[in-house]
């Protein structure tokens, strides 16, 4: 999530044989970015803060990006943010997109008069035992000059001290979080170290796991520190969000797509040579034997007439 990509999710990393990230996303791929945002608030990995920020960046891309009337195509250019050919808007995509938007929309709902918790003590936890994990997994056969796995046990062993104390304390979530970062500065600082001097991937997910826990830490304090001015601004903010998702799952129009012949929606809408859409069928789960047999295949296209199997319609722009 860069701003290469203009905040959008790519549809998937290859890391072998060479790093290789796909510039393209989908309907799916964005909403289900927007519900891991959701998840990471909630297991406390983020502050509300950062979660506005980052949400608001994503939906200003979504607000830029071509629809046909209310669904995103299926497939996007991350880096210029056209439509990919051939173009389509699937139902199934559409669909999940619809309801991961109006998952944000509900969690900001709920957030906005939400006390802080020590959510952010568990977060910081989750990263730390997993740092201890990676610190397990380093070779016991590689010299360090530049620092000692005794550097690295005691610094991880006093920041996971300071944060039982913390933890303990809940109602003391301001000054538990700040008791954290020099600790959690300490820590990636020593493991940032190692990694320079080995110059290969041999230590990188402690360093991984270390950073995220010190993000985690940065992110909590960014929440517990702030004015009230500030606080008011950031119930704003989340009202907006919660406004624009619903806005933008509300004008999704499916009623186009739906067949009353046969009872269901079809699951994709595809534009080729001269903007015609074609539909092809999605059914019912009562009627999804049927799907089985090929000749039960329909292809349609929205506007006029009724769609049936092995029959079409045209649909011409300008016509409902």
């Amino acid at each position: 999530m860069t701003a290469e990509e203009h905040l959008l999710p790519p549809d998937n990393f290859q890391d072998d044989p060479h790093p290789v990230v796909a510039h393209r996303t989908s309907p799916t791929n964005m909403g289900l970015y927007l519900l891991s945002a959701v998840s990471a608030r909630d297991f406390g990995w983020l502050g509300t803060v950062d979660f506005v920020a980052r949400v608001q960046a994503t939906l200003a891309t979504l607000e830029r990006l071509e629809r046909f009337r209310g669904h995103f195509y299926n497939w996007y250019d991350t880096r210029d943010m056209r439509v990919l050919e051939p173009r389509y808007v699937s139902t199934v995509d559409s669909g999940n997109l619809a309801g991961h938007l109006i998952a944000l929309a509900n969690a900001c709902r709920e957030w906005i008069d939400a006390a802080p918790s020590d959510r952010y003590f568990a977060g910081i936890r989750d990263s730390l035992d997993l740092a201890c994990e990676a610190r397990r997994d380093l070779p016991a056969d590689r010299r360090m000059h530049a620092t000692s796995p005794d550097q690295i046990d005691a610094a991880l062993a006093s920041l996971i001290a300071a944060l039982d104390v913390a933890q303990a304390s809940p109602g003391e979530l301001a000054a538990g979080l700040a008791g954290l970062v020099p600790l959690a500065e300490t820590l990636t600082d020593i493991v940032r170290t190692l990694v320079g001097e080995w110059g290969d991937e041999a230590g990188s997910d402690l360093l991984f796991w270390s950073e995220a826990a010190q993000r985690s830490v940065e992110s909590g304090r960014r929440d517990v520190t702030q004015t009230t001015a500030a606080s008011d601004k950031l119930k704003q903010e989340l009202a907006t969000i919660e406004w624009t998702a619903r806005r933008m799952s509300g004008e999704m129009e499916f009623g186009f797509l739906f067949d009353r012949s046969a009872g269901c929606c079809r699951s994709a809408a595809r534009r080729t040579g001269a903007w015609t859409p074609t539909v092809t069928t999605c059914l019912p789960r009562r009627l999804a034997w049927r799907a089985s047999s090929p000749s039960r295949r329909t292809t349609f296209r929205p506007g006029t007439g009724s769609g049936s199997a092995d029959r079409s319609r045209r649909w011409e722009p300008g016509r409902p």
